[in-house]
């Protein structure tokens, strides 16, 4: 069986705190994000936590909450990866098959074959 890591400090601090939150709002809070009541006070402190590392969420947004004014904290305490915009899709990378010494091997459709034979000339 593995070891898990403990939670940071501070992540235990949140997670404490969460868990004496009124019940009602865990209610709101797991009903809002489908999840298991038990499960909100640590998924909502890693997901706030997710969003501050990846600044998906700064403290002007922790600032517009409690002014009750508009904010994307709650996509990601929701846990949309990426709110409701979705990911601009990106164009398949091309390949070209070239013969070598070894056998075949693949590189970038913008590159020419190595006249060598060995895949990490010119690469």
């Amino acid at each position: 069986m593995a070891a898990t890591k403990p939670p940071e400090p501070n992540m235990a601090k949140c997670i404490a705190s969460a868990r004496v939150w009124d019940i009602t709002f865990k209610h709101q809070l797991a009903t809002f994000m489908g999840e298991p009541l038990d499960r909100v006070p640590a998924l909502v402190c890693q997901r706030l936590y997710d969003g501050f590392r990846t600044g998906r969420i700064s403290f002007s947004d922790i600032n517009a909450i409690q002014l009750d004014q508009p904010t994307q904290i709650w996509k990601v305490i929701k846990g949309n990866s990426r709110g409701s915009t979705p990911a601009p899709s990106r164009a398949p990378v091309k390949y070209r098959t070239c013969t070598g010494i070894d056998g075949t091997f693949q590189i970038p459709a913008t590159r020419n074959c190595p006249l060598s034979g060995y895949a990490h000339d010119g690469y």
